[in-house]
C-alpha cells in the first residue's frame, strides 16, 4: 500500500516551483506573449468542443482509420482549414470571459516499444501474470522500454505528417510536454527534430504523464540524471526527482487512480501555462485518462497515434468536475498455464499495423535496426491488439 499513498500524496497535490515568486514572475511575463489569447487559470470544469473533429462524434470509429493523410481529424477540408481553425480558437479566448479559457491539446502515444512487441509475442494472459514483472525475456529488454524499429518509423510518419500539414498553416504546439519513460521522450523527441527542437524548443518533462505507476517493469522509469543524459536538449519540471518514488512491484494503479492523477496534470497545466496550443507526448493509459478526465468518448489510440483536442476549461465556483471515483490499486493475475513456454533465441514478434500505418505488418527481431521500418510482410492473421502501454 506504501505506492498508492506515495502516488496520492505526490501526485495530487500542486507541484512545487522553484520559489512562489518565480512561478508568479514566469507566469505573468508568459501570459503577456500568447498571441491566441490564451490565459492562465484554476479549473474546476473542463469540456471538450464538438463539432471540430471527426474524432470528437461519440460514434467515431478509429479502426483502420488514418488520421495522417486526413488533416488529423480535422472536418474543416478547405485549403483554409488550419487558417480557419486557428482564427476560430483565437476568437473563442477573445470572447471568453476571465473564468474562461480555450486549449487545443494534440496528445499523442509514443511508438512502437519492446514491451508492445513484447506481450504480442507471449499474449496478454501470461504479460500481464508473469512477463510484465520482468525487465526481459534474455532476448529482449522492456524495463523503461525502447521504441523498437517500427516504433522509430511510427514517430517519423508523425514528423512527416506535421510537415504535410504545416505547409497548410496548422498552429504549432507552443509548449511541448513530455512522460519520462523513454519511449514517449524518444518519440517526441524524432516527431519534433527538425521542426521545433531544432528551433530551440526545449520540452518539458512532466513525472504525471507517466504510463500506470506500479507492477510492470516497462512502467518504472530511469533515474533524472539518466534521462538528462539521454535527452540533453529536455527540461524537468521544478519537482522532478532523481529516483523513481512512486513505483512499486507489488501494487499497480488503476484506472480510475490513473485518470484522477492526469486530471491533476491538466489543471497544473491550466493554472502554469497561458499556451493555446500544447503537446503531451504520453502511453495508452493516458490518453484513456485524459478522455475520462476531460469527458471525451474513448477510443483506443495505438502505438503512434496521436489525437487534437480543443478542450475549454471554466473556473466559475458554481462549475464542478464530474466525479471519477474508484478503488484500490490492482495486483498481478495468476498465471493458468506455463508462461514461459514461448521462449526461443533469438526472440521474434509479430506486430499489428498501427492506427497510422507506418508500413507493413512486419515481424521485426529483437536488435533494433538503424533505418527504421522493416518491410518484411506476415502472412496469417493480425496477432490481438494489445493493452499494454
Amino acid at each position: 500500500m506504501l505506492a498508492t499513498l506515495l502516488t496520492v500524496l505526490a501526485l495530487s497535490a500542486p507541484l512545487a516551483a522553484s520559489s512562489p515568486l518565480d512561478a508568479v514572475a514566469d507566469i505573468a511575463a508568459r501570459s503577456k506573449h500568447d498571441k491566441f489569447h490564451g490565459k492562465t487559470l484554476a479549473p474546476s470544469n473542463y469540456t471538450v468542443v464538438p463539432g471540430v473533429f471527426v474524432q470528437d462524434d461519440p460514434k467515431f470509429n478509429a479502426t483502420g482509420y488514418d488520421l495522417l493523410s486526413d488533416s488529423f481529424g480535422l472536418l474543416d477540408k478547405s485549403a483554409k482549414r488550419w487558417k480557419n481553425f486557428t482564427k476560430y480558437v483565437t476568437d473563442l479566448n477573445k470572447r471568453a470571459d476571465e473564468h474562461t479559457t480555450y486549449k487545443v491539446v494534440y496528445i499523442a502515444r509514443h511508438g512502437q516499444g519492446y514491451h508492445n512487441a513484447a506481450e504480442s509475442f507471449y499474449g496478454t494472459p501470461a504479460w500481464n501474470c508473469y512477463w510484465a514483472q520482468q525487465k526481459g525475456d534474455g532476448n529482449i529488454t522492456w524495463a523503461d522500454a525502447e521504441l523498437t524499429p517500427l516504433g522509430i518509423a511510427q514517430a517519423q510518419a508523425c514528423n512527416d505528417g506535421w510537415k504535410t500539414q504545416l505547409k497548410d498553416g496548422i498552429p504549432l504546439p507552443q509548449r511541448l510536454y513530455s512522460s519520462p519513460m523513454r519511449r514517449s521522450a524518444s518519440t517526441l523527441e524524432i516527431t519534433w527534430k527538425d521542426i521545433l527542437l531544432n528551433k530551440g524548443v526545449k520540452p518539458v518533462i512532466q513525472e504525471r504523464w507517466r504510463e500506470s505507476i506500479g507492477l510492470h517493469t516497462c512502467d518504472w522509469r530511469n533515474n533524472k540524471s539518466d534521462i538528462a543524459t539521454r535527452y540533453p536538449g529536455f527540461e524537468f519540471e521544478p519537482s522532478f526527482t532523481e529516483h523513481d518514488l512512486l513505483w512499486d512491484d507489488t501494487y499497480e494503479e488503476t484506472g480510475t487512480q490513473q485518470a484522477k492523477r492526469i486530471r491533476n496534470a491538466l489543471n497544473e497545466i491550466f493554472a502554469t501555462d497561458p499556451s493555446t496550443f500544447i503537446s503531451i507526448t504520453a502511453h495508452s493509459g493516458v490518453i484513456n485518462a485524459f478522455f475520462k478526465a476531460t469527458g471525451h468518448n474513448a477510443f483506443s489510440v495505438q502505438t503512434g497515434g496521436f489525437v487534437p483536442v480543443l478542450l475549454k476549461a471554466v473556473s466559475y465556483p458554481s462549475a464542478t468536475f464530474s466525479p471519477i471515483v474508484g478503488g484500490q490499486s490492482a495486483t498481478a493475475p495468476s498465471c493458468t498455464a506455463d508462461p514461459t513456454v514461448l521462449v526461443k533465441a533469438p526472440a521474434t514478434v509479430t506486430v499489428q499495423p498501427t492506427w497510422y500505418p507506418a508500413c507493413a505488418t512486419v515481424t521485426t527481431t529483437a536488435s533494433p535496426s538503424p533505418t527504421g521500418c522493416l518491410a518484411s510482410p506476415v502472412t496469417g492473421p493480425a496477432p490481438t491488439a494489445t493493452k499494454s502501454a
